[in-house]
């Protein structure tokens, strides 16, 4: 996946930005810490972006200032950031941190349709794991007390986010359900 360029497409779906501004952001949500992306990746992927005229930008000069680049997503863009969403939250290989960082860029890329079809597959994909792991040579190992300490906690940490998971999921599938939201999703037919 490409998360920094996820991330910016994300970012300039909401608004123009220039560089500086997703950067600070990027910074401010950790992301170089949770989901490993890093400043200079946010701004080769902005240089990318906008050599493939998937992004415009736009100098600007406010008082004395320098001028300043501000970024526009154009429809090629928006395209590019639905196939994106689309793909990495129905993919089976999509690790869970990657799955929830693209479920938070995709507004304005799914619709509603397509997004309680990812959360339904990722529920299958997490029960289909549970069932792997209780049936698995370290859940024995568990239950006997014969796997050595730092992997029983590793293994029980793991068993506590999937239990979680599984329990936002099943959250986000009935407020999915209820209605509304219809600012979040493209709307049935129209394209990004």
């Amino acid at each position: 996946m490409s998360k920094p360029k996820l991330v910016v497409l994300g970012f300039l779906s909401r608004a123009p930005m220039y560089g500086y501004q997703i950067g600070h952001v990027v910074e401010e949500f950790g992301l170089p810490v949770w989901a490993g992306i890093k400043l200079p990746t946010i701004y080769k992927a902005l240089q990318d972006l906008e050599a493939s005229q998937h992004i415009r930008g736009e100098q600007v000069t406010e008082g004395n200032n320098p001028p300043r680049t501000v970024f526009h997503l154009i429809d090629k863009g928006r395209k590019l950031h639905s196939e994106l969403v689309q793909h990495y939250l129905s993919s089976v290989t999509t690790s869970s941190q990657d799955w929830w960082l693209t479920l938070s860029f995709a507004r304005h890329a799914i619709s509603k349709k397509q997004l309680e079809s990812a959360v339904r597959m990722r529920l299958d994909r997490l029960k289909h794991t549970k069932d792997s792991v209780r049936n698995s040579t370290c859940a024995h190992m568990l239950e006997t007390g014969d796997l050595p300490f730092v992997q029983r906690h590793v293994l029980q940490l793991g068993l506590r986010h999937h239990k979680e998971e599984t329990k936002t999921l099943k959250e986000l599938l009935a407020d999915v359900l209820t209605g509304g939201h219809n600012d979040f999703y493209l709307k049935e037919g129209e394209r990004a």
